[in-house]
């Protein structure tokens, strides 16, 4: 597992679990925590891919968690992009 970000044919892109910075739902009790294997989300759930108030890339989720990570802003686009038209796509 080389890669950072990765997007696939069915419209679903992994995240590397060393690049995730924090993984939250900032309006719940409780945050959430990632071990160990890739984040796998399905682009159709992402609202919008922005910077969060730390100023880390961040995925906003249609369910209200934000998935901010270790990356730069243009691959995050272009994986999300690529997961939406359905190509697969990796950024090392």
């Amino acid at each position: 597992m080389n890669f950072k970000l990765r997007s696939t044919k069915e419209g679903l892109i992994y995240i590397r679990q060393s690049i995730i910075l924090n993984l939250k739902r900032p309006n719940a009790l409780e945050g959430a925590k990632v071990l160990g294997k890739p984040v796998i989300i399905n682009v159709n759930h992402i609202g919008f891919l922005s910077h969060n108030m730390d100023g880390n890339v961040t995925f906003f989720m249609a369910n209200g968690f934000e998935i901010s990570m270790n990356v730069f802003h243009n691959e995050a686009e272009e994986v999300f992009n690529c997961a939406k038209a359905g190509l697969e796509k990796e950024v090392l």
